[in-house]
Formats: structure tokens, sequence, C-alpha cells
């Protein structure tokens, strides 16, 4: 099977330095998370961490997206309204917050 599309689910650390890979590939990725409580913009997490990905992790390191192009290879949503957008994928990345209550939320979806 050969993967074209690639989703990942957790905009975390970890969930982030993936897609940034993944983008870093030459593949598209969709990020999703969660909607934070309150928040007037449902895919704030996700696309707050992509604008993460363009700084170094640390002084003198090098960026998780090779290049600020990259970037446009990552489609963010949430889990709540953009479950659809990974309908397609060839490949899904599950890797939310370590709580079985949360990762049984997210495979019920």
């Amino acid at each position: 099977m050969e993967i074209k599309k690639v989703a990942v689910i957790g905009a975390g650390l970890m969930g982030s330095g993936i897609a940034a890979q993944v983008a870093n590939a030459g593949f598209p990725v969709t990020l999703l998370d969660i909607v934070p409580d309150g928040a007037s913009n449902r895919n704030v997490i996700a696309e707050s961490a992509v604008s993460k990905m363009l700084k170094p992790v640390k002084l003198g390191s090098p960026t998780p997206l090779m290049h600020r192009r990259n970037a446009k290879r990552i489609t963010t949503g949430n889990i709540e309204d953009n479950l659809d957008f990974i309908k397609d994928a060839d490949l899904i990345i599950e890797v939310v917050l370590e709580r079985l209550d949360v990762k049984h939320d997210v495979f019920r979806k």
C-alpha cells in the first residue's frame, strides 16, 4: 500500500513533531487536536503547534520544519468538527494524552 496522505491526532510535542517530519518528507498531513474550553478559535491548539514548528526547540537547534513552505502541507483542525478531514488518510497516527478515557473518546469518534 502506498501512503499518500497522513493524519496525526494529537498536536502536542510528539504529534506536532511527527506531522513536521511527514511534511518535511513531502506528504500532506492533517493535524487534529481537541477544542479547548471557551476558545473562540476551535483549531487553536493545532494551529499553535504549526507556528511552533517554525521555531527552534532550543537555541542553536534546527526547527522541526526544514522550510517554511513545508507548513503549507499541514492542514489543521479539531476532533469535534474536522474528523471528515481524515476519512481518506492512508495512515492515521494517534498520539493523544496518555489517558484511557481520552483515547477511548478518540477511537469512538
